[in-house]
Formats: structure tokens, sequence, C-alpha cells
């Protein structure tokens, strides 16, 4: 007699070449009735926050550079995009306690760019082929609309100066720092995805492609330009109050 199993899911090892499928949708809604996932998912985010809590100031009080968007790239990539809005919520909010920040002084803005981020993650990673176009593009994407445009006028809200001054100063802190970030999100997400792949949390499928020495050479010198440039520009500023 044979033993019965539990059917296996149609689009549990599907990619998808877009999200504009109701396929894609209904498999990312149901990652909310995974226990697995949810589980790493708020693990995730709970280290997500922490390491937000840590950044490298730049350019005063109103610029910095955090690593956490990593940590957002995977939890993105694991649960999708419909996780991805309440998992960017619960970061920021939990970014925001760890820091010990005065309740009054919370700002919903930030909670609103977080989870923007996070979705924008989840439609490039969740279900995809991932490679390293793919992975430019969609950290291109969060640095552009979320932290630039978005995050600009959180500023201008919040410290006064003209949306202006921080569109400038973001976007040249945003796209000088951009290399780095894609190849720190490259060489750890080739380490990463395989043991996401053992969880099961990912298909197998989602393996990053071959990435040739030529393109790790290429984001090496531009990251190298990028760090450069951007220590210039604020010692620039500096020189220049």
């Amino acid at each position: 007699m044979k033993k019965r199993t539990s059917p296996t899911p149609k689009t549990q090892d599907t990619l998808f070449s877009t999200p504009f499928s109701a396929a894609y949708w209904k498999d990312a809604a149901a990652s909310l009735c995974s226990t697995r996932i949810l589980t790493t998912a708020a693990l995730l985010c709970a280290v997500c926050a922490l390491v937000d809590v840590f950044f490298i100031p730049v350019g005063g009080s109103f610029l910095r550079i955090s690593f956490s968007f990593i940590i957002s790239g995977l939890i993105s990539m694991i649960g999708g995009p419909v996780l991805a809005i309440p998992a960017g919520f619960l970061v920021d909010l939990l970014s925001f306690l760890f820091s010990g920040g005065d309740p009054s002084g919370y700002f919903p803005g930030y909670a609103l760019s977080s989870m923007c981020s996070f979705f924008l993650f989840a439609l490039f990673f969740y279900r995809a082929k991932l490679s390293l176009a793919r992975i430019f593009t969609a950290r291109l994407s969060v640095n552009v609309l979320i932290n630039v445009l978005l995050g600009s006028f959180w500023k201008q809200i919040l410290y006064g100066k003209a949306y202006i001054v921080y569109f400038i100063s973001g976007s040249i802190k945003n796209i000088a720092l951009l290399p780095a970030e894609v190849f720190l999100m490259l060489l750890l997400y080739r380490r990463l995805v395989p043991l996401l792949v053992k969880m099961k949390l990912i298909p197998p499928t989602m393996e990053i492609t071959q990435t040739k020495t030529r393109d790790y050479i290429i984001c090496g010198i531009a990251t190298v330009v990028g760090i450069a440039v951007l220590i210039g520009y604020y010692y620039y500023k500096q020189q220049a109050a």
C-alpha cells in the first residue's frame, strides 16, 4: 500500500519573469500561511532592525551609511511582496525602539519608506532568477525612488531646509555608494542563497547566475571610484563651510 503524501503546490519551485500575473501574487500571498517563512522573516526583521541601529554618519545628522539593506533584500526574497509590507513596517518600528528614541519623536514617514523599500526589493527578488543586473536594478530603484526622492521630502519636513538641498546631497551619496552596495549584496547573496535553498525557503532555481571575473573587476573599480567621489564631496563641503 502506497503512503499518501500531501500534494506539492505547483508554484513552489516556479520562477516568474514578471510580477504582473495572478499566479505570482497568489504564490506571494501563500507566504503568509507558511510557518517556516513567517518565523524566518520575523527573526531576520529583528536582526535587520538591530543592524540598522549601527550606522556611519556622513554629511551631518541627516545622512548615514547603513548595511541593513542587505537583510531587507533577504527578507523580501523569502517572503515576497505581500509579506514585505508588514515586514518593512516592523523593521522600522523595531529599529526606532532599539535606538532608544523618544516615542513622541517617531516619524511615520520612514516607516512608509521602509515598507516601500521592502516591496521594491520583493518585486525584483521574489521567485526570480538572481543576477548581477537584477541586484543592480533593484538597489538602484530603492536608492533613487525611496532614499533620494521620498527621503528628501521627509528630511525637508524634519529639518526645514529646501528640498533641493537634501536631493543633491542624497543623490551624490546614494549614487556614489551604489556600486559598493551592489558588490556587497552580490558577494553575500552568493553565499547565503544556497543556504536558503537548503532550508527550503526559496526554490533551488533561484541560485545566482554565474558572474564573470570581468564583472567583479568592474564592480570593484566602480566601488573605489564611488567612495572616492563621496569622500571628495564631503571634504569639499567641510572646506567650503
